[in-house]
């Protein structure tokens, strides 16, 4: 029997750069906080046999099999499914835009892992999958759990923080462009000199959201705006129409705003 699941988005509240690694990875304090209003639907179908094939829907950029993020996750899982037959051909319908920064790549693939974690019956922990997640992204793993979650090192290491902005009075809005924001890019473009020296993200995370604004950051928003404007342009429109909190998701190139529940 086929099983159909719901692949989230994902903000970044805050993505404060703390240095740089000898090997050029970049430390970090950010906090992933799930956006369920925007999703991906997976759906899984079982074949006879093994092997794994993919059927993106929604999406121009073809990324050969063994890339795809899907088709990893199901790896990751066939060894450990002996004696089961784990033929599976995965349908995804995209609907969170890439190079958005909103983790949708890494959140089907997350997907995927549960699903199969419970169409084989493996009865893996959701540690045991955040620990195979993690051989497949960064912010794979946060998609295991899908609830707020502080993370620090190269954005790997992961720790609750209880964050409820609906409880707190506020809504979210979110602006996606038709533009792809490059990781990689942001990342070589960072001026770490220009960034501020402050408090800790977590610290200021439990400031009022109405105080956020100037205090709470996204440092690769400098080097994104350069390149790509139109990015902030967004972020201010936000703040012109009465959000009290705006900024960049990740990398971008999506921005959202924080506006108060009237």
């Amino acid at each position: 029997m086929e099983m159909h699941l719901i692949a989230n988005a994902k903000l970044n509240l805050g993505l404060h750069i703390t240095g740089k690694r000898a090997d050029g990875y970049h430390l970090m304090e950010t906090l992933y906080y799930p956006f369920p209003e925007l999703y991906d639907e997976i759906v899984l179908e079982p074949r006879l046999g093994a092997g794994c094939t993919v059927e993106m829907e929604g999406i121009e950029e073809e990324v050969p099999l063994e890339r795809n993020l899907c088709w990893r996750a199901w790896k990751a899982l066939e060894s450990m499914a002996e004696g089961r037959s784990t033929g599976v051909h995965i349908r995804v319908r995209k609907r969170i835009p890439a190079g958005a920064g909103l983790g949708g790549g890494s959140s089907d693939a997350a997907a995927v892992l549960k699903g199969l974690n419970g169409m084989w019956g493996l009865g893996l922990s959701e540690d045991a999958l955040a620990e195979i997640a993690g051989r497949l992204g960064a912010d794979v793993p946060f998609f295991i759990y899908n609830r707020p979650l502080f993370a620090t090192g190269i954005g790997t290491v992961f720790e609750p923080f209880e964050m409820d902005l609906t409880a707190h009075g506020f809504r979210i809005e979110l602006v996606t462009l038709p533009l792809h924001s490059s990781t990689v890019l942001a990342f070589q473009n960072l001026d770490l000199k220009a960034i501020p020296k402050g408090p800790s993200l977590k610290e200021l995370l439990k400031l009022p959201v109405g105080q956020w604004q100037g205090l709470v950051r996204n440092d690769l928003e400098a080097a994104v705006f350069a390149r790509l404007p139109e990015v902030a342009e967004a972020k201010a429109r936000l703040l012109q129409r009465g959000a009290v909190y705006a900024a960049m998701s990740g990398s971008g190139s999506a921005c959202f705003g924080l506006f108060e529940i009237k």
